[in-house]
């Protein structure tokens, strides 16, 4: 990986920052996402790094679904290295793509890997979806309760999905639904 190309990445922020307009912002994300989607782990993590230090500027793109597209697709590699990359982004961005199910799926799919740095890396992109998207828990609550029981799961990671679990409480619908459920699938 050439350092040149770090460096001029390492400057959206930087460029995003002084010319916050949204043709610039949406252009500049459009080609990180390209470059995301074509680009080794070692690029991707740099890319991730951008979206998450400009994610105050995604509010900005005209073209989410097109920038879902792009980064997705690496959501579906044979690569786990790759997917945690992915799933990074994707919870770094979640203002943007929490409201897409193609979004929630590709994260919600992610629930059934067996290495442990990508299941962290689902629960840590669950919980940041989950402030934009609270109805998001309705589809992952049945596989956050059955994680958090799995004793095969590491317990940093079991402390997480419970955390996540917070968002039931802070939407009432979702409190009332799922609150017995919660208590007698975790005490049990």
């Amino acid at each position: 990986m050439p350092a040149m190309q770090v460096k001029a990445i390492g400057q959206f922020p930087k460029l995003l920052d002084q010319f916050p307009f949204p043709t610039l912002v949406s252009s500049a994300f459009l080609k990180l996402g390209d470059m995301f989607r074509s680009s080794p782990n070692s690029m991707r993590y740099h890319i991730a790094q951008v979206f998450e230090s400009s994610q105050h500027h995604l509010v900005q793109v005209t073209h989410t679904e097109e920038l879902l597209k792009r980064v997705i697709s690496v959501l579906y590699s044979n690569d786990p290295i790759a997917r945690v990359l992915a799933l990074r982004l994707i919870g770094n961005a979640s203002v943007v793509f929490a409201r897409y199910p193609e979004a929630q799926h590709g994260v919600f799919l992610r629930y059934q890997s067996t290495h442990p740095l990508e299941i962290a890396a689902t629960v840590q992109t669950t919980e940041l979806m989950l402030k934009y998207s609270p109805e998001l828990l309705n589809i992952v609550w049945e596989t956050i309760i059955s994680k958090a029981n799995d004793s095969k799961v590491p317990d940093p990671v079991r402390a997480q999905l419970i955390r996540s679990l917070q968002h039931a409480a802070s939407n009432l619908q979702l409190g009332t639904r799922h609150g017995n459920t919660f208590a007698s699938g975790i005490c049990n």
